[in-house]
């Protein structure tokens, strides 16, 4: 497959009075087809130092004597690499025989070369070859500086994280460009395979103000614009920061698209070597979407199912709600006529007891009374003991008729002699007075709804005059004694109903 090789460049100074960051694209910046043998695109970026003047002039030496050595170059290309390479830091001790001011000076230095086949590379010092493949922002090459060796202390438990942090020489180098010895060197001739969408990064190290998540995010962001847009949204992200002291930082962006041309179906791939996926993933540096300071966009496919989600659980809450409503608005059912439905038990209703007719159990100085409870036996209560009595008036007693005189025809009949039943005393009289009980009652009922309610006594009081009215044992004992002898036994019979006699014939 072929591909086409977009690529911009851009730069910031920094907090730093010059610039000594330098950069070459060949054979030139824009879009390259790499198609056939020799085409393809090199991209080299050199970070100086020494001073403003020697760090200038080293940079622009190796960038542009790299160029030249692997263009004129025929050997395979990790070969025309490392040749590269070697011409450059020639190049930078020639330039200090020649001028002894430039002494001391140096620079780091990568050169990358792309084509159909994929991606090698050589570099030395600390600048980063990056390769963004979605989601992941992965370092291809070595870092060649104090601060990764000691890293990699840390973790092997040999000193603390925050030891590494904090080294005062963590930016020192131990391999740069100088004229002399190179003592690193990071080189790749086996090609690393392509894939259209990838961005190929060269930066220098000025670009480490960003975490790996913040540059993975931005990458995100402008993955879909040209090369220029990309450069220019990660320098604006390192001048955003605004890190105190920040170096000069440069920028070279390569985006990989797939060519649409009909030949390209001819052009061969390289067989992708096992466990490079690994091997890739180990060198990850950063993941698009962990960035707390600039979050990724949502994409619009992962838009949609969000939208789908939430109108999903609206329409299920509603349905909830609408099930809760409608089970609290249906009535309660009404048992069935077998089952009896639990009530709360009302309060003891208050009624006054009936007046019982007037018996003539006992005599009285005033009329038959009704019959008295035994002794020692406490008068129960019309009402529970929670609540208070209902008055009740007593019944009237009964007046007794006056009888005419003996020779009045027309008198009352005389009372039949006692029976068994009767108690001593009683006389025929009764005979009219249980014609008079029903007018009585009717009279005893009237006088009860005319009569005012009194203050109802209290059962503790009610109790203690009940028992006062009760009779003696020495008054019983002499009515016992008094009463006439009980009639043999034999066969009941009815009581027969009282007669009327005439006047003179009631055996007075």
């Amino acid at each position: 497959m072929s591909f086409v090789l977009a690529s911009a460049a851009r730069a910031t100074t920094g907090a730093r009075a010059g610039q000594e960051d330098a950069f070459r694209l060949w054979p030139a910046e824009g879009v390259a087809r790499p198609n056939g043998k020799g085409g393809g695109l090199l991209a080299v970026l050199a970070d100086g130092m020494g001073g403003h003047t020697g760090g200038a002039v080293a940079g622009q030496t190796a960038c542009s004597t790299f160029a030249e050595a692997f263009s004129a170059a025929t050997t395979p290309y990790e070969a025309r690499l490392q040749s590269a390479l070697n011409a450059s830091n020639e190049a930078l001790a020639k330039g200090v025989e020649q001028n002894a001011a430039l002494k001391g000076m140096g620079c780091t230095l990568i050169g990358a070369w792309m084509d159909e086949v994929g991606l090698r590379w050589t570099s030395v010092g600390d600048s980063l070859l990056l390769l963004y493949r979605f989601p992941d922002v992965m370092r291809l090459n070595a870092d060649h500086s104090l601060g990764s060796f000691l890293d990699e202390q840390a973790r092997q438990n040999r000193i603390t994280f925050s030891e590494a942090k904090q080294h005062h020489n963590r930016n020192a180098l131990r391999s740069a460009l100088t004229g002399s010895k190179i003592d690193l060197v990071d080189l790749r001739g086996e090609p690393l395979e392509l894939r259209a969408g990838d961005w190929i990064l060269l930066a220098s190290d000025g670009i480490c103000s960003l975490e790996g998540d913040e540059i993975a995010d931005v990458v995100y962001n402008f993955r879909e614009s040209s090369p220029a847009q990309m450069a220019d949204g990660l320098i604006a992200a390192v001048v955003k920061k605004a890190v105190a002291g920040q170096d000069n930082t440069t920028v070279v962006a390569v985006r990989v698209d797939e060519a649409s041309d009909a030949s390209d179906a001819v052009t061969t791939r390289v067989m992708r070597r096992p466990g490079e996926e690994q091997e890739l993933r180990s060198r990850r540096i950063g993941i698009t979407g962990r960035s707390k300071t600039s979050p990724p966009k949502r994409s619009a496919a992962r838009s949609v199912r969000s939208a789908v989600w939430l109108v999903a659980a609206a329409i299920f809450f509603l349905i909830f709600a609408a099930t809760v409503l409608l089970r609290a608005l249906q009535p309660t059912p009404v048992p069935a006529s077998g089952t009896a439905a639990p009530t709360r038990p009302l309060p003891a209703a208050v009624t006054a007891p009936a007046p019982e007719p007037a018996t003539a159990d006992t005599p009285g100085p005033d009329g038959p009374k009704g019959p008295r409870p035994p002794a020692g036996e406490q008068p129960k209560s019309a009402t529970p003991d929670a609540g208070p009595l209902v008055p009740v008036k007593p019944p009237a007693p009964q007046r007794a008729r006056p009888q005419p005189p003996s020779g009045s025809p027309s008198g009352p009949p005389a009372a039949q002699p006692p029976g068994p039943s009767q108690p001593p005393g009683a006389q025929s009289g009764e005979v009219q007075e249980q014609r008079d009980v029903q007018p009585s009652k009717a009279k005893q009922q009237q006088d009860d709804r005319e009569a005012p309610v009194r203050r109802v006594k209290r059962p503790e009081r009610q109790a203690k005059e009940n028992v006062r009215e009760q009779p003696s044992k020495e008054a019983l004992k002499s009515a016992i004694k008094s009463a006439p002898p009980a009639a043999k036994e034999g066969p009941t019979t009815a009581p027969r109903p009282a007669q009327s006699l005439p006047w003179g014939f009631g055996g007075e």
